[in-house]
């Protein structure tokens, strides 16, 4: 599981209820009323296995936005938003997932590859390797309003439903509370605190400007 999705994860965003991931619930704590108490690991979850999954994400996703990231680190508003992400829980794969995931889905559009029902597996195809494609030097920059913090948590919104079907949780049809997705994600399977050391992939130093 790198997070990139495929190519017709999108469709899941339109079934994805308000308020979008992270908003207000850091760490995925759970409202008691939404879901049964449950503790421990979720079934098949293992703590090394998260943490290769981890360094896999960073690894697959640092290449999709290697010229974004640098953009987005010198826009002071980028710069609040992500402080304010990460000050609810989110990490960086966080912030890279659903960057990588935005900026992907903006260039297959912009080659016109959108999903749709009943694609082939030809056009599926097509559209995951402009998604996953590494940004080349001289690629058109992705703008800005790709990137704004409803875009961002939509995007990871996505990506949390796709990392629990491979996890092999079952989602129901209809619309899909993000929120208890992401308390059941959080609480059994450390989407919220699994990490691994490595690099700052933004490197921004801290600026006054950036406080909230």
């Amino acid at each position: 599981m790198t997070q990139a999705l495929k190519a017709d994860d999108y469709q899941t965003m339109a079934t994805l209820a308000d308020p979008a991931v992270g908003a207000g619930t850091p760490r995925g704590q759970a409202k008691p009323a939404a879901l049964p108490a449950r503790t421990g690991p979720g079934p098949g979850y293992e703590h090394e296995t998260a943490l290769d999954t981890v360094r896999n994400r960073y690894a697959n996703l640092l290449p999709i936005v290697r010229y974004t990231l640098p953009r987005l680190a010198a826009d002071p508003g980028f710069r609040r938003t992500a402080t304010q992400l990460r000050q609810e829980g989110w990490r960086d794969w966080h912030l890279l997932t659903a960057i990588a995931n935005a900026a992907g889905n903006h260039r297959a559009q912009q080659q016109g590859l959108r999903p749709s029902p009943g694609d082939s597996p030809e056009h599926r195809a097509r559209i995951l390797a402009a998604m996953q494609a590494p940004e080349r030097p001289h690629d058109p920059p992705v703008p800005a309003q790709a990137f704004t913090e409803h875009a961002l948590r939509s995007h990871l919104s996505v990506a949390a439903v796709s990392t629990a079907r491979g996890l092999g949780l079952a989602i129901r049809p209809g619309r899909v509370d993000s929120q208890a997705l992401l308390s059941v994600l959080g609480d059994r399977y450390g989407y919220w605190t699994d990490d691994i050391e490595h690099t700052d992939p933004f490197g921004w130093p801290a600026l006054e400007d950036d406080t909230i």
